[in-house]
């Protein structure tokens, strides 16, 4: 009995020394999107400034295709050990599976916590005769079928519209035109494309400072510190709030220890008046959020898709 009670406590003692290690070698952030859009921006800036706080560094990988569902795949099928993380928003990784038929959901991996967030903008090319969201929809309803509106089919820009329809409680005829990506629509209004789009305003904000489109509604859920003269969707009548809200996951099963170290220094590189600069600085805000909070927000927004899929009959 004395020999079990001691290789039990050893056991414990080896377990909490390694835990107490981790982490012994650099993490893998997955990005399940290319180089240069927000996802990737806002976590390269978290990754530089997280070298304060851990040892080793976090490494960014870029794993595109699938609807963002081979990035999130690899991190389902990775180690349980706190080595491979997902960095994703809940308008992709709460839809993509279910639209797919695919064999996981989002809460198949395990959160970790809520970083970051990036605001979501209305906008219009700078020569459109739209000057707030109320003049779009009327021209939608005065001319079915004419009005161009970019999305990325599945998408957040394309659950936006269609929660835009559901607040409205008309059917938002359109001319839609698929541009997955928020550079991919912003580049679809410089060219002429289309007449109007959701993308986040880190995305728009460059050419927005330009002139070359213009914002006309902001969709998150309170006005922009990035642009505080711009009244939301809410303030202009339309019951529809997005916040991208980029949450970082790691593989099921994943030791709570593991975990709880990796929110503590989330929470810490959050608070770092280097990290705040840098974030704000590309536009985005330092949002961190405890693993309850962080569920909370995905089982909403799953639960708002889900319906929207269902009634939008999406699932092909």
């Amino acid at each position: 009995m004395r020999k079990i009670i001691v290789a039990a406590l050893a056991f414990l003692v080896m377990a909490s020394s390694a835990f107490a290690a981790y982490p012994e070698k650099s993490i893998q952030v997955v990005i399940p999107w290319g180089p240069g859009g927000s996802s990737d921006i806002s976590a390269r800036i978290v990754a530089d400034k997280m070298k304060k706080y851990l040892p080793q560094p976090l490494v960014i990988t870029n794993l595109t295709g699938a609807l963002g569902l081979n990035g999130a795949r690899q991190v389902l099928n990775a180690r349980p050990d706190g080595y491979t993380l997902l960095w994703e928003h809940p308008g992709n990784l709460a839809v993509a599976p279910i639209v797919t038929k695919s064999d996981f959901r989002w809460n198949d991996l395990e959160p970790v916590c809520t970083v970051v967030r990036s605001d979501m903008v209305m906008i219009v090319p700078k020569d459109s005769p739209f000057k707030n969201a109320g003049d779009v929809f009327e021209a939608i309803k005065k001319a079915p079928g004419t009005v161009r509106w970019s999305i990325a089919l599945n998408g957040v820009s394309h659950f936006a519209y269609l929660a835009m329809a559901e607040s409205l409680g008309v059917d938002l005829k359109v001319i839609l035109v698929p541009s997955p990506g928020d550079k991919a629509r912003v580049v679809s209004m410089l060219g002429g494309n289309c007449d109007v789009t959701c993308v986040s305003y880190a995305a728009a904000e460059p050419y927005i400072k330009s002139g070359d489109i213009r914002p006309v509604a902001m969709v998150n859920s309170q006005r922009s510190q990035f642009a505080k003269d711009v009244p939301t969707l809410i303030e202009q009548g339309v019951n529809v709030t997005y916040d991208y809200l980029c949450a970082v996951f790691t593989t099921k099963g994943t030791p709570d220890e593991v975990r709880e170290i990796l929110a503590e220094a989330f929470q810490k590189v959050m608070k770092d008046p280097e990290t705040i600069k840098a974030l704000e600085a590309q536009s985005f805000t330092p949002d961190f959020k405890d693993r309850e909070s962080t569920v909370k927000i995905w089982t909403e927004a799953a639960t708002l898709y889900e319906s929207l899929i269902k009634k939008y009959n999406l699932i092909k």
